[in-house]
């Protein structure tokens, strides 16, 4: 629409400038409104223009941003389990550890908790929509600050730190499991218990317990993924999109 209004202008220009039905003042002062009339048409084609460009954009945005808050919801509800599991995990070598060379105790007990060693859960998070818009370039379209440099550190930071602390727990349940295979004689109630009571049995299963730490970075990564989620909801527009 404006491009014909600047067409139709630009032909009333070549008009005037080549009519003589009129002296050089009158032409000049007709001239100057067309020109005018031009650059506010191609100054509210910019601005329309721009205005379109930035709609889009945050429309882009809104539609990033309510399903990075399913994704978070998603992850909360992971953490929360995981940390449920390694509380568990917890408990089951804190009665391997507390077994004493020599008295055995009753043996399916014992054998289901020799068996859940080999348990082991860590985070997925669900980050491959958070990927994707940041390789695209649209993450500086958040217009929030804030909001934007959360999701940064959570993604960047946090799940780093949530990753460390399951690598070493991962780290020790294979020093676990390489004793394991190298010293175990039969596969036998009685030797998977001659194995764990073993001073070396003993030293390593003590270390198998999930850090403070670890427990820690679980809960700080879902109170950022809490905090994102309120911050989410507050964005500008987030409300009317979900009509």
């Amino acid at each position: 629409m404006a491009e014909q209004e600047i067409a139709k202008h630009g032909k009333q220009v070549i008009r005037l400038m080549t009519s003589k039905e009129h002296g050089l003042g009158h032409k000049l002062r007709e001239i100057a409104i067309e020109f005018a009339t031009i650059l506010f048409a191609v100054l509210l084609s910019i601005w329309l223009h721009g205005w379109s460009e930035h709609r889009h954009q945050q429309h882009e945005v809104r539609t990033f941003l309510a399903g990075l808050k399913h994704d978070l919801q998603s992850d909360i509800r992971d953490i929360d389990g995981l940390i449920r599991d390694y509380k568990g995990f917890d408990a089951n070598f804190r009665y391997l550890t507390a077994l004493e060379p020599g008295k055995m105790p009753d043996e399916k007990t014992f054998e289901a908790a020799y068996l859940f060693m080999d348990a082991n859960r860590f985070l997925i998070p669900n980050k491959s929509r958070f990927d994707g818009f940041m390789m695209s370039g649209k993450l500086t379209n958040i217009e929030d600050p804030e909001l934007l440099s959360g999701i940064l550190n959570l993604y960047q930071s946090q799940l780093s730190q949530v990753q460390t602390s399951e690598g070493g727990w991962s780290t020790r349940q294979r020093k676990l499991r390489d004793y394991r295979d190298e010293t175990l004689e039969e596969d036998s109630p009685a030797a998977h218990f001659r194995l764990l009571t073993a001073p070396r049995g003993k030293r390593i299963l003590k270390q198998m317990f999930a850090t403070s730490q670890h427990y820690e970075r679980y809960q700080h990564y879902a109170a950022q993924a809490r905090e994102l989620i309120g911050m989410i909801d507050a964005y500008p527009g987030m409300a009317d999109e979900h009509h």
